[in-house]
Order: structure tokens, then sequence, then C-alpha cells
């Protein structure tokens, strides 16, 4: 069911503005449109002023300061607290004291915070960098000459690739040439790939030699400036003493850093739905309109909500601002957004008629049609009472789960209908995972899908249902083509319902359900309707009317699906059962069972699923259901 909307044009004086915004931001259901598109309106666009761009710009920057704190205080995988009591304006425009608290807090924080952070991070990296460092000196400690102790001499360490040995032979003999003879040089292999080399020289020729690497472009072992200037033992000594530190003192900054979040996180997060809510309501802005002293917006909201609207902008600006309904012209019609709300059970299948397309606002919604018959073609493929328990009980257990609204707990939903009609038809069918309900006293009541005999029966039954729903969705498509005056409609969906209702009489007449004297009708009803179905088609009906009254026909049969997808499952279910009893091995046996029937259950919440949204989008919608409707979206809250 669709929300009959109204068109609302609501002038004020600019002095009002933002508060008026925000009554309407916290009502959460005014649609407002771009002033633009409003040709029946005489304004121009709103322009803000220097004081409300500033204060725009402020909520921009303090907000992306709110979300770097608060990704900070939770870098550690906590999710963020609940928010604190939301602060409401006492004067001034709305959400000041929100404004005036984040500027004051963040003053506090923040410095704290960010001295925190940076100690965090510079820990965490003394703490991924150091082992290298000292993996490396290790490495090199048995083979360190004596005079890398003296405090007289310094020490560099290179490390180049295996593939280039050469490089470290060339530029060890040319740092001996430069010292006359008096550096020691000794090299171990890193790893598989790389080799290092220790130089120790007097203090006196430091800079020459370090003016040699730099030119070579050696990679160079640098240690942190605060090993740097250490022989090559007590530097090691120093890094293993500097990581046996790092842990206590990274686990007290995380923990200062938790005792802050545990303080200000619900303030911040207080804070930025406040500063986001109020950064909406200036983007909302752009599509307002101005005069020289009033602001003019143009929206939708559905037409039981027009009291709410008038009360809340009376509240708040008084008679600073007027608001009129204004009379929806054919145009407006067309282009009114689309708000559905369908009694509860119905309401998750509004879901998958908007995954196809959102209904004109003049035309039908479909939820309440496809909440009735999609959960009994689910159970009439389904047909089982130990799967339908399964399928059942598992909805309910990820219902539990999926708390949040959305396509994945509307689809459980719908699952969990299907399954409770599933064990229904299970009762009828006389199965409990396939034929093993039998050897506990289950039989079927109506139809018994293992036998070959009713088989004929089960398709009958299936066309006959697709009949109906075919019949059905043209009955609605002649009424809506009728409504709205569309001829090529009514004549293409009215020839295909005469044509029809002409081919049940001659059926029936075969089949000795109605004397014969309903054949000459039956076949006079079949040609008036297919005339009337080329007829929408023009010259081209002549030979497309009958090809698409044959497609018709097509439809109905598609409906077969119902029953050959349920046989294919419940001889599957036969296949496992016969295995377990007949393979000898009664453990192999029951494993194999198991696992058929587990892949049955997962292919019982598919394809039902899938095979009865066809038949709803392709075969049933397709005869009445327009979509190309704009979806609702009001301004602040969802509908």
């Amino acid at each position: 069911m669709r929300l009959r909307m109204s068109r609302l044009q609501i002038v004020g004086l600019k002095t009002h503005l933002e508060a008026a915004v925000h009554a309407l931001h916290c009502l959460g259901c005014v649609q407002i449109e771009d002033l633009s598109e409003a040709g029946d309106v005489s304004a121009r666009p709103l322009h803000l002023d220097r004081d409300m761009v500033r204060t725009q710009e402020e909520l921009g920057y303090l907000t992306a300061r709110i979300e770097g704190l608060l990704a900070a205080l939770v870098a550690d995988g906590r999710r963020p607290g609940s928010p604190a009591q939301m602060p409401h304006a006492a004067g001034g425009s709305p959400g000041e004291d929100c404004l005036t608290e984040a500027r004051a807090g963040l003053e506090t924080l923040g410095p704290q915070a960010q001295a925190l952070v940076s100690k965090r991070g510079s820990l965490e990296a003394e703490q991924a960098s150091l082992p290298r460092y000292e993996a490396t000196l290790r490495k090199l400690l048995p083979i360190v000459p004596l005079s890398a102790r003296d405090p007289a001499n310094v020490s560099f360490g290179l490390l180049v690739s295996r593939t280039h040995l050469g490089v470290l032979d060339a530029v060890a003999e040319r740092v001996v040439n430069l010292t006359g003879g008096r550096a020691e040089v000794v090299a171990e292999d890193v790893d598989s790939a790389t080799r290092a080399m220790l130089i120790v020289i007097p203090d006196d020729f430091a800079i020459e030699v370090e003016t040699l690497l730099g030119r070579e472009d050696i990679s160079r072992l640098r240690l942190p400036s605060d090993f740097a200037n250490q022989p090559p033992d007590r530097a090691v000594a120093a890094l293993s003493q500097r990581l046996a530190a790092i842990p206590q003192e990274l686990a007290q900054v995380k923990s200062a850093l938790s005792a802050l979040a545990e303080v200000w996180e619900p303030r911040l997060a207080c804070w930025r739905i406040c500063l986001r809510q109020r950064l909406e309501e200036f983007a909302v802005l752009s599509r307002f309109g101005e005069t020289d002293q009033t602001f003019v917006l143009v929206g939708w909201t559905p037409e039981r909500d027009l009291p709410r609207v008038r009360e809340a902008l009376t509240a708040v600006v008084g008679d600073a601002a007027v608001m009129q309904a204004l009379p929806p012209t054919r145009a407006d019609e067309k282009r009114a957004p689309v708000a559905l709300v369908n009694p509860g059970p119905a309401r998750p299948f509004q879901s998958l008629v908007r995954l196809l397309a959102v209904p004109r606002y003049e035309g039908i919604d479909p939820t309440m049609l496809m909440a009735v018959f999609l959960p009994i073609f689910f159970g009439m493929i389904l047909g089982d009472v130990a799967y339908g328990a399964l399928l059942l009980l598992f909805s309910f257990i990820l219902l539990r789960r999926f708390r949040t609204p959305g396509i994945a707990r509307d689809i459980l939903h719908v699952l969990l209908l299907g399954s409770a009609w599933g064990i229904a038809f299970g009762f009828l069918y006389g199965e409990a995972f396939g034929t093993l309900g039998e050897h506990f006293g289950l039989h079927a009541l109506w139809l018994d899908r293992t036998s070959p005999r009713q088989v004929t029966g089960l398709l009958l039954f299936s066309v006959a249902v697709g009949a109906v729903h075919i019949t059905l969705g043209l009955i609605l498509g002649v009424w809506e083509a009728f409504r709205q005056r569309s001829r090529n409609h009514l004549l293409e969906r009215g020839g295909m319902l005469v044509g029809l209702i002409g081919l049940f009489l001659v059926v029936s007449v075969a089949v000795k359900w109605l004397p014969a004297g309903f054949m000459t009708p039956g076949v006079a009803a079949m040609i008036v309707g297919i005339a009337l179905l080329g007829a929408s088609l023009g010259w081209l009906g002549l030979l497309m009317g009958p090809i698409e009254f044959v497609g018709l026909v097509g439809n109905i049969l598609s409906y077969l699906r119902l029953a050959a997808i349920g046989l294919a499952s419940v001889y599957l279910a036969r296949v496992a059962n016969d295995l377990a009893g007949n393979l000898g091995n009664i453990v192999a046996g029951v494993i194999i069972a198991v696992f058929i029937h587990a892949l049955n259950l997962v292919l019982g919440a598919f394809s039902p699923t899938i095979h009865s949204l066809r038949l709803h989008y392709v075969e049933f919608f397709r005869k009445f259901y327009e979509g190309g409707g704009r979806p609702f979206e009001p301004f602040g809250s969802e509908l």
C-alpha cells in the first residue's frame, strides 16, 4: 500500500531559517525538493551569508577531528561506546550547546590524545624495527674486531645483495687506501640474499669515508640515534634492553588511552551525531529559494503527516513561517515520491518489490500480492515437514542475529514464512526427509509426489495455479490501463484476458468439464482476444498477436516448475534414504544420506526462493506492474 502524498510549500522569515530546518530534520517526514525543479515557485536560489558559511566550515572541521579521535581511541578494535544523552539547544540556533561543548571538549582532549597516540605510534614502530637491527648485529658480533670497542674509532655497517659482492670488495679496498691501511674490514652473510660488512676506522677519517660511501650509494646499517654511537656489542645489549622495556611502556600508553576512551567516547559519539545533523541541515539549504526577506522551500510529505508538520513549525517559529498544501497537477502526481507502508507480515516483501523497481506513484503496489503468493509457491516446491522445520529453526536463529533492518533481515522473514508453508504442504504431500516420514506413520493427506500415478494431478494443479495467478495479473492490468486511460495497454491486456478466458472454455470442453455448447463461445473469445492483442501492436500485430498469445500460454506453463523442482527434491531425498538402507555398511550409508539431505536442504532454501521470485517478476508483474517511481527519501530520519 502506498501513502497518499501532499505537495507543500513553506515560506518563512530568514531569521528563523535554521530553526525551521532543524524542526523539519527532527520530524523526518518531509522530502525537500530542489527549488530549481519547481517551475511554479518564483524565488532565487538561497545564498548563505558569511556567518553561515563560517559555521558550516567549522562544523566540518570539528566533525573531522571527532572522527579522528574516535578512530584513535578505538584503534585496538573495540567498538565505540553508546552516545551520551543528546544535548538540547537552550536558546540560539539549534544545537548551539552541542557546538560549544564540542569546541571546549576537543581543546581539552585533543592534546592529550595526540600525545598518547604519537607515543603509541613511536613505540610500535620501535617494536617493529629494532628486532631487525638486533638480529643483524648479533650475526656480526662473532667477527667484530677489538678495535670496534676503542672510543677513538668509528664503525660503519654496509648491506649489499649477494649478487653485488664485487661492490663490497671495491669499497673495502678504497677505504683501506684512504686510511693508509689503518681500517679493519670484516664481512658476514646476514641471510641467503644479503651480506653485511663492518668497517672500523680512526675517527679522523670519518668524514672522508662518509663521503665515499655516500657517492657509492650503498645501503648503510644505520642504527637509531640512541644506539648509533656505541660499539656493536654494547648496541646489541642496549637494543635487547630496549625491546624488553617497550611492551610495558606500550601497555601503559594503551591503558591511558583506554581511560580517556571510557570518559570521552560517549561524548564524542554524541557530538558526532549532533554535528552531522547540523551539517545535513546546512547541506539541504542548497535546495531552498529566497526573496529579500524570506526563505522558500517546496517538498512532499504523506498526507497524514500534514498536521504534524504544521504543528512542529508553529511550535518553533510561530507565525514567522507559513505552510500551505499545493494542489497537485497531473505532472506532480507522476513525479510524486513513493512511500510504501504495508502491514507487518507483508513489510519484508517491500524489499523484494523494490529490488525490481519502485512502483509508480499512481500505479499498483504489488507487495500484498507477493506476500500472499510467494510463500505459498515456496511451500509448494519445498513440501517437506522436516526440511521446512529445519529452515524455520534456521530462520529464527539468524533473525536473532540480524537485528538491523535491511534486505538480509527481510529475506530471512520471507524464508521463515515460506518454511511454514513448506511444513503445511509437507503434511499434504506426506513427506519428511522425502520418503523417510512413511516409516513414522506420515502419509499424504492430498497428493503423494512419489507416486507416478499422482504426478499428472500435481502437474495439472501447478498449471491451474499459474492460470489463476496470470489471470489475476491481467485483471489488475486491465483495471490499471482503464484508470490511466492507456488505450494500448487496455487493448493488449484486455485482449490477453479475453483470449485466455476463451482458452479456458475450449480446454474445459475438451476435457468434458463443460458441455460442448461452450466450444463456440470459447473459440470466438480466443479470436477476439488475439485480434485485440494484435490491434495494440499496429500492423505488426497481424503477425505478433498470435505469437504474443502463445507466449502468454507459455507463461502459464512456466508454473510447471512448482511441480518439477519439488519432484527433483523429493526424489533426491528418496535416493539418500535408499542409499542409507541398501549400501551394506550402515555407518557409511548414514553419512552419505546425511550429506545428500544437507545438500538437498540448501537447495531447498535457494531454489524455491529464486523460482518463486522469477514467477512473480517475469510472469506475474509484467501483466500489470510498471516501475519507475521515485522512492520517498525524507529529510532527516527515515520514514
